[in-house]
Order: C-alpha cells, then sequence, then structure tokens
C-alpha cells in the first residue's frame, strides 16, 4: 500500500491507533491517539507503553481510570508484531475511551469484585479457589496465612501439591484420590475433617474442608475450598474421650447403682451395679425396660420427680423397687435435674444404694 494512503487512512480513522518499534520508540499515534493521550509521546512508564511492551504472542486488553489527558477510563488492546522470520518488531494498539453506559456497568463490575474481596477477607475461614488444572486462581489472607505461605506466592500454584500431598497416615495423596479434585471432577460437593494438610515449612494440621464446584453457566470450571484448622477442637475431642473413658471406668467399677433417665421414663444409662441390684442380665435388657415399671407403687416416680423439679436435687430418698424375678428391695435413692442453657428440663441422674 502506499505510504501516503496508509497515512491518511490512520489519520481518517475514529479509533485512536498506536504503535512503537522494538526499542519502544512510538512510531505511530494517529489523530484521535494524540487527541487522547496528547501531542506528546508517553514516556515509557505510561500505562499505554507497558502494554505495547509487555504484550505477549496472544496480546493484552487493559482497562485503565484517567489514562486519557481527558482523564477518561480508556480499553486498551495491543498486540506484537513479527516480521516474516518470526522476530518481535513492535507492537500495535487500537485504544477506545469507554462510553458512559459501558463505564457505568465497569465500575458496577469493579465495585462488586471489591465487595467480594472484602467479604473473603473479612472471614477466619481459609478460601481459595483452583482451576480445572488444580491451580489455585484466588486464595484469601485467612487461608494464605493458616498455609504460612504469601498469598501471591499461591497464585499458580497446584494445590494438592502445595498443602494436602500426603495423608494422615504419612503416605503420599495421589491428586486422583483427593476429594477436593473430586469435587470438581465429578460435579459434586464434599465436606472432610479427618485429614492433613501442609504447611510452607512442612509441617502439618488437622483440617477441615469443604469443597464445591465452580459453575459458570451450567459448566464445571474448577472449584472452591474452605477450611479450618481444628487443631484445638481435636485436643478438645481428645480430652473429653480421655474424661469419658475415666468417667466410664468409674461409672462401672463403683458399688452403688447409677443411672441417667428421660422425663418420659426412658431409661437411658445404667451401671453394671444396677444392673445386677435389680437382677437384670446386662444394661441393654435393663434400659428395656420402662423406668415406672420398676416401682413397687408407680406413684413414688410422680412424687419424686415433682421434687426434682421444683427443687432441682433429691436427697436420700427412700423407696421400693421391684427386681426382675419379682423380689422387691428398699433402696436410698440421690439425685439431681440436669437442664440445659436454657433451663430447660434434659434428664435425670442419681444413685441407688441398698437400704440398711
Amino acid at each position: 500500500m502506499n505510504a501516503d494512503l496508509l497515512a491518511m487512512v490512520l489519520e481518517s480513522a475514529d479509533a485512536a491507533i498506536v504503535a512503537c518499534d522494538a526499542e519502544g520508540e512510538l512510531v505511530v499515534s494517529n489523530a484521535v491517539a494524540r487527541e487522547l493521550f496528547g501531542p506528546q509521546p508517553p514516556p515509557l512508564d505510561h500505562p499505554l507503553m507497558c502494554a505495547l511492551l509487555e504484550c505477549s504472542s496472544a496480546g493484552v486488553e487493559v482497562v485503565r481510570d484517567a489514562l486519557a489527558v481527558t482523564g477518561a477510563t480508556v480499553l486498551v488492546s495491543a498486540q506484537p508484531l513479527f516480521d516474516t522470520q518470526g522476530n518481535r518488531v513492535g507492537a500495535v494498539a487500537t485504544c477506545a475511551p469507554l462510553s458512559g453506559v459501558v463505564e457505568k456497568q465497569r465500575r458496577e463490575t469493579e465495585e462488586a469484585r471489591k465487595r467480594l474481596e472484602l467479604l473473603l477477607e473479612s472471614t477466619g475461614e481459609g478460601i481459595f479457589g483452583i482451576d480445572m488444572n488444580g491451580a489455585c486462581i484466588f486464595v484469601n489472607g485467612s487461608a494464605a496465612a493458616m498455609l504460612g505461605h504469601r498469598r501471591e506466592d499461591l497464585i499458580g500454584q497446584q494445590m494438592h501439591d502445595a498443602m494436602h500431598h500426603t495423608d494422615a497416615e504419612g503416605r503420599p495423596y495421589p491428586v486422583e484420590e483427593c476429594p477436593i479434585y473430586r469435587s470438581f471432577r465429578e460435579g459434586r460437593g464434599c465436606r472432610i475433617d479427618d485429614e492433613l494438610f501442609f504447611r510452607a515449612d512442612g509441617s502439618s494440621f488437622p483440617a477441615e474442608y469443604s469443597s464445591y464446584p465452580i459453575l459458570d453457566r451450567g459448566v464445571v470450571c474448577g472449584a472452591v475450598v474452605t477450611f479450618n484448622d481444628i487443631t484445638s477442637r481435636k485436643r478438645t475431642e481428645a480430652a473429653l474421650r480421655k474424661s469419658e473413658a475415666k468417667y466410664r471406668s468409674l461409672f462401672e467399677t463403683v458399688s452403688e447403682g447409677i443411672y441417667q433417665t428421660s422425663p418420659d421414663g426412658e431409661l437411658l444409662a445404667a451401671n453394671r451395679a444396677l444392673v445386677e441390684m435389680l437382677g437384670y442380665s446386662s444394661e441393654t435388657e435393663l434400659r428395656a425396660q420402662d423406668v415406672t415399671d420398676l416401682y413397687v407403687d408407680p406413684e413414688d416416680r410422680k412424687r419424686l420427680t415433682a421434687i426434682l423439679e421444683r427443687d432441682g436435687i433429691l436427697a436420700d430418698a427412700e423407696l421400693q423397687l421391684k427386681r426382675k424375678d419379682g423380689r422387691v428391695i428398699t433402696v436410698i435413692e440421690n439425685s439431681r435435674a440436669i437442664r440445659d442453657e436454657r433451663k430447660r428440663l434434659v434428664y435425670y441422674e442419681g444413685t441407688l444404694s441398698l437400704a440398711r
């Protein structure tokens, strides 16, 4: 094409067109571009020049606020230029101020993105997202802190390799067996609380996590994972198990009968001493009985539970019970009413000993 004709075409174009050579010198800037960016070539650190110099073979599209001399927001679409031997010889870009409607939509989208980021950062839960290849596409501060990484170091990483590579038994954890990855491969969510996550320094912590597929117009495009470090909870559970085992040992070895019953007469628990006292073969057999049927006089239960509900405790009450073989025994009962945090009656518990 004739050079003068090409220059006329560029000057008459209704879009801003700029081009630079391989060294970054601006060699083309048409009339619309000069009106948009000013008559002088922008410096190399100007966002326009950065887009020209940094665009890859796939090109780059960026939106910059207040990029033009008028303060307008500009959409820059840049593409590299290559000679016939494949050598990069420069880049070309078209630039257009965003219209009022488009700019409003862009700002609304940007505000929604910022609100989402604030929401992600305000939670104590770790949250990260992965694409279909398992690479991290976003991560909040809580997740990065729990995993001992800088947030920017996690973006693009294979998250399974970074923090879920080993199972609770110390064996390698194949990615194809990982519930996180199954969630987007199979399109279904999961919730797990018996696995380990690993920190950057190689240490680990018990984690409770959920993984759910990310859908884009009905198509799975990745997964979002939320997790918590449950070290404290696991310690509490272990302490409770130890306490329960100690209580169970005491429960089964004391000579007095110990029980728990519901307000409606269901026997919830009974120790060995009580089972033997009433002549049954096992706790299961005894618990199959209605508590009221164990009383010689069923009215005794009504009277005693009324006292418990009124006073909360029952001390040294004498009553008669029936053994399995029909024999009547006289016992001394000490018990109390157990209520929840809202003062609602939950159950009764107490001890029975043979009257002397």
